[in-house]
């Protein structure tokens, strides 16, 4: 019985979240925080790698650890920053549907769960997106010396960087390849400006 139960209320909570994903397009804003904050990540330890390789200094175990507290906090910093500008920017479209509809107060509340479900799911998913992005390119310093581990690493950025351009081309029906190619340019140019700002040159 408890399980029929269980069963039910799950097929309900489902039921709800979509029909707040519909009143909110909260797919749409998702995804625009996961692109956001993917490419933040990537390029940010691309970056740091970059700078370390530069510095001749820093081993692969503090590369390591330095990235994966740098995509930790950019991840933290992310969602905070999500959270703040969502909380505003859902509230305000909340009071604006409930002005123009008119609604009762049970659709009112309505209206506020649903943005409120969109302010927290955009906040996670930007909190979450720059972490794997950024720990992934790191992961060659754990198995391979330093010198070989740094092209791997760079290599692995650039691979994220073309899949998250062609999976934005795929959606917006542009031609994947070149989705794919300007996420790299932008990495290109990210990687030349750490390099000629480095301060190993001065």
């Amino acid at each position: 019985m408890g399980g029929w139960l269980s069963k039910i209320a799950g097929k309900e909570r489902i039921r709800k979240y979509r029909i707040y994903s519909r009143m909110t397009d909260i797919g749409s804003i998702s995804r625009r925080y996961f692109v956001i904050g993917f490419f933040d990540g990537v390029l940010t330890i691309m970056g740091l790698v970059l700078g370390a390789h530069l510095s001749g200094e820093a081993s692969g175990q503090m590369i390591f650890t330095a990235g994966v507290a740098t995509a930790l906090a950019l991840g933290i910093s992310s969602g905070w920053g999500a959270f703040e500008a969502e909380r505003v920017e859902q509230k305000l479209l909340a009071m604006k549907k409930r002005r123009a509809l008119l609604k009762a107060d049970g659709e009112q509340c309505l209206i506020d769960d649903a943005h409120g479900f969109a302010m927290r799911v955009s906040s996670l998913v930007h909190a979450i997106a720059p972490i794997p992005a950024g720990i992934l390119p790191i992961t060659p310093y754990l198995f391979l010396r330093e010198a070989d581990a740094f092209p791997v690493s760079i290599a692995i950025g650039f691979l994220l960087l073309f899949a998250v351009g062609m999976s934005m081309g795929r959606v917006s029906k542009e031609n994947l390849l070149k989705s794919g190619v300007r996420m790299i340019v932008a990495g290109v140019l990210t990687l030349l400006v750490v390099t000629a700002l480095s301060p190993a040159h001065f």
